[in-house]
């Protein structure tokens, strides 16, 4: 039996679904990332062409909710070939980006904390980073994505949050101002 890492509160305990008629459903999280699209450089590697992506996920509700899926929106030249979750240490902090799959430290110890977003709790009043390994399909442009979607619950009602984050990169040879979105 798997059980559920829990960010920024106590384990959620098993929940009795049940169908309802209703407009009632799961708090409201926000993704956030949508002030500005994000372009950076990044260099080919032996693992190819990619780079780590970090967007922070709030849940500032009174209720705990159990995250179960996510996904781009849209992807440019690229595919994603892991999203995962992990707790955010420090309030208004972000993991960001990580070019080439070059960590900092304290990139490192979120990337060495992810879990699979599927089961994991954030807590009311918690945040979480969504954490993307985005693949270049070729070397020649900008590869990135635009775009988020979360869906998740509270035990008893589910839900979905999306948002137009847009971020990518080129390679070294290239620059920001030509990419192609």
């Amino acid at each position: 039996m798997r059980i559920p890492k829990v960010f920024a509160g106590g384990l959620v305990g098993a929940a009795v679904v049940v169908a309802l008629n209703g407009c009632v459903s799961a708090p409201a999280l926000t993704i956030y990332g949508e002030l500005s699209d994000r372009c950076f450089s990044t260099s080919t590697t032996a693992d190819g062409f990619f780079a780590y992506i970090g967007v922070t996920v709030a849940n500032a509700t009174s209720r705990d909710v159990i995250l179960r899926e996510a996904s781009a929106l849209q992807l440019i030249n690229a595919t994603v070939t892991d999203i995962s979750v992990a707790p955010s240490r420090v309030a208004q902090a972000s993991f960001g980006a990580a070019p080439g799959g070059d960590l900092t430290p304290e990139q490192r110890l979120l990337w060495n904390d992810r879990v699979d977003i599927n089961g994991a709790v954030i807590a009311a009043g918690g945040t979480a980073e969504l954490l993307v390994e985005l693949r270049a399909r070729d070397y020649a442009e900008y590869a990135g994505l635009r775009g988020l979607r979360l869906k998740y619950d509270d035990g008893w009602f589910s839900a979905t949050s999306s948002s137009s984050t847009a971020v990518g990169f080129v390679p070294p040879w290239a620059n920001c101002s030509t990419r192609n979105p």
